[in-house]
């Protein structure tokens, strides 16, 4: 049964919501609405894509979730873990696949490997350091 522009919620057997988001805005220091007050409910075993055309809001959804940039209101869960008050918690589990490539030319292969590290949650310079060795050689 549709309501306007949104599906009915299917229940889901031996579903749980994995990740929650509610209320989620991004406001820009221009003034820009980027999103605007976004609520949502993915379930575990389902697939979900986020579509929508250009300036819709994705990106900048995205990196909201992923810790990229923060959000100017709202919250989102992440089972039960605030996404916002504990980014590097969640960093361990969670991966976002770019749009673009990500790999920029003016670093090495060995730069790139201790960003990412850095990005998934590695603290120690030590076990970045240990974990890229063990991924070039």
């Amino acid at each position: 049964m549709k309501r306007g522009n949104f599906e009915a919620e299917n229940i889901v057997v031996n579903a749980y919501e994995a990740l929650k988001i509610r209320g989620l805005k991004k406001r820009y220091a221009s003034g820009k609405l980027a999103v605007d007050g976004v609520s949502m409910t993915m379930y575990s075993g389902q697939i979900f894509a986020l579509l929508g055309h250009n300036g819709a809001g994705k990106t900048t959804t995205i990196g909201m979730l992923t810790g990229l940039m923060e959000p100017s209101e709202g919250y989102a869960t992440l089972g039960t873990t605030n996404i916002f008050e504990d980014m590097s918690e969640l960093r361990e589990n969670l991966g976002v696949c770019p749009q673009h490539n990500v790999l920029y030319g003016h670093l090495t292969v060995r730069e790139h490997l201790e960003i990412f590290a850095s990005l998934k949650g590695v603290k120690s310079s030590d076990e970045i350091r240990r974990r890229v060795d063990r991924m070039i050689y």
